[in-house]
């Protein structure tokens, strides 16, 4: 049996070898280095339905809706930590990244609905990586807040987060080496 700690990347970008997937490719061979059990999940390769809110869920803790996200459900679970990276489009993440969160209230109504205890795993916890093209103050708030509840949902603590402001062309993180050794 393999014991070691599982980790999950979530990538949210739609654009494959952007700067938000170079700061959470760092992030991931940390962890290999460290001895981590990493998955990664590109979320634009996928196709995820977003949520009816028909709140089916509600009663039996499934999902009806038959797409790619009906396998994610168990990684999410499985996972020790998580690490989700989404550039933000519109103070926000990505469409990609947001339908996932979305159709997790299959797992908030089994938390919290159908109170099912195997979501309360103690010690799990969740990071969020991000990059924002303009400087703004206050570009990541609406993001941080929706991953916090994402992590929630499946009783996961939201551990921190790696946040870089200004990165919006191709390669531009490239010129950020302390974001880079942070991830």
């Amino acid at each position: 049996m393999d014991d070691r700690l599982v980790v999950l990347g979530i990538y949210g970008s739609p654009r494959k070898g952007g700067n938000t997937d170079l700061l959470i490719e760092e992030a991931l061979k940390g962890a290999e280095a460290a001895g981590a059990r990493v998955e990664r999940v590109r979320l634009a390769e996928m196709r995820i339905t977003p949520c009816r809110e028909c709140l089916i869920c509600y009663r039996d803790g499934r999902c009806v809706i038959a797409d790619d996200m009906q396998g994610l459900y168990g990684r999410l679970l499985e996972a020790d930590r998580i690490v989700l990276a989404s550039p933000i489009f519109f103070y926000g993440i990505t469409a990609w990244a947001k339908a996932m969160v979305d159709r997790c209230q299959v797992l908030w109504a089994r938390r919290y609905i159908l109170k099912d205890a195997t979501l309360n795993r103690e010690g799990r916890r969740g990071l969020f990586i991000s990059v924002s093209g303009t400087k703004g103050k206050r570009n990541f708030e609406g993001a941080v807040l929706t991953v916090r509840y994402f992590f929630d949902a499946f009783g996961m603590a939201y551990a921190g987060d790696l946040l870089v402001r200004g990165i919006d062309a191709g390669g531009d993180i490239l010129k950020e080496p302390k974001a880079l050794r942070k991830a």
